[in-house]
C-alpha cells in the first residue's frame, strides 16, 4: 500500500502568534480536526518543520493523536536545520522543541535554506502563511494539496 504523507511547514512563533494563548488554541483546534481528517484519509506519515511554530504545534498534535489511540499508526517524522531556536526563544517552546525530538519516529535534517524546499516532497502540505506570501505561491504552484491553516483561524 502507497504510504502518503504530510509535510507541515510555516512562519516563525513571532508570525504565528507572538506567544497568544488564545490564538494558539484556536490553532491547535484546527491542526487536531486537519490531522485526524487527513489520517482517516490513509496519511500516516507526518514531517514536521520544528523550526516553524505551526510544524511545532502539528508535531506535538501526532504526539498527542497517537498517546491517546485516535492514531495508532501514525509517523512522526521531525524536520530540523542546524539552527535549533534563537537564543531568545521562549523556554516552554525550547522544551517542547528538545521534548518533540525525543519523541519523533525518525528525523531528517537539512540546512536552513533547503528545509522549505523538502516540504514539496509530501503528498499534502499543512501549512500556516499569508494568502500573498512567496511561500504559498510556491505550494499554489507546485500542484501540490494543500490546506493552509491561516485561512480558518
Amino acid at each position: 500500500m502507497y504510504d502518503k504523507n504530510v509535510a507541515i511547514t510555516g512562519c516563525t512563533i513571532e508570525k504565528t502568534t507572538k506567544y497568544d494563548r488564545f490564538r494558539e488554541d484556536k490553532i491547535r483546534m484546527e491542526l487536531y480536526r486537519t490531522i485526524l481528517t487527513l489520517y482517516g484519509e490513509g496519511y500516516h506519515k507526518f514531517s514536521c518543520d520544528l523550526n516553524t511554530y505551526i510544524g511545532l504545534l502539528a508535531a506535538d498534535t501526532v504526539i498527542m493523536l497517537r498517546e491517546a489511540d485516535k492514531c495508532p499508526d501514525i509517523h512522526l517524522s521531525t524536520v530540523i536545520t542546524g539552527t535549533r531556536y534563537p537564543a531568545d526563544t521562549d523556554k516552554v517552546y525550547c522544551a517542547l522543541y528538545d521534548d518533540l525530538i525525543k519523541q519523533a519516529d525518525s528525523k531528517e535534517t537539512y540546512p536552513e535554506k533547503e528545509s522549505f524546499g523538502n516540504t514539496f516532497t509530501g503528498s499534502h502540505i499543512v501549512c500556516y502563511y499569508d494568502d500573498f506570501s512567496k511561500e504559498m505561491q510556491q505550494i499554489r504552484t507546485s500542484g501540490t494539496p494543500y490546506t493552509n491553516i491561516r485561512q480558518r483561524i
